[in-house]
Formats: C-alpha cells, structure tokens, sequence
C-alpha cells in the first residue's frame, strides 16, 4: 500500500515534469492529513516556489483527511466526489482551486 509520504514524491515528480504549464496555477494546497501516516504538506504551484514541502503555511485551498482516505483517494480506491459528499475529506477556501488540482493530477 503506498503511503502519504510516496503519493507526495510522485505529485512533485509531475510538478516538476510540467512545471512551465503548472506555475501558470500559481496556487497553494494545503493537505491536513490525520492518522499515523498523517503530516501537514503543501503543493505549491507558484513560478517561485514551486514544488511539495511537509509544513505548516498558508494555503489558497484546505484539503483534510484521515490518511487512509487520502491514500485510497490517490490510488483510484475512493472517488473524490464520494469522499466529499460522504465527509471522508474536507474542503475550505478556493473549491474552485481544489477542482482544478484533481484535473492537473490525471493528467
């Protein structure tokens, strides 16, 4: 099963592969993750800075989870839509935002 820490490495693999189309977001998530394999991490799509750190900053866009939800939403085992309507995940500040972050991602 893979764990929060791998997901996060592949997302800043993508950033980092696209990263003249996703600086154009020029967006932060944020990503609170409850759970033993939990943290707070942020992707960061601005020119500037670019790219996934564990931290604690702020953040266009609020993401919490338990890390299981997380992991399963990731890895095609929980629909994000179902997450939300069901409460298994969490969403403040730009929606819009979140939306666009599940577009960049399957791509």
């Amino acid at each position: 099963m893979a764990t929060t820490r791998e997901i996060f490495e592949k997302v800043e693999r993508k950033i980092k592969e696209r990263s003249s189309e996703l600086s154009d977001v020029r967006a932060v998530y944020k990503f609170e993750l409850k759970g033993p394999d939990g943290g707070t991490w942020i992707v960061d799509l601005r020119e500037e800075t670019l790219g996934v750190r564990e931290t604690e900053e702020d953040a266009q866009c609020t993401i919490k989870a338990k890390d299981v939800h997380f992991v399963d939403m990731f890895t095609g085992k929980l629909r994000p839509e179902s997450a939300l309507l069901t409460g298994k995940i969490k969403m403040s500040g730009d929606i819009g935002l979140a939306m666009k972050l599940g577009q960049i991602l399957r791509k």
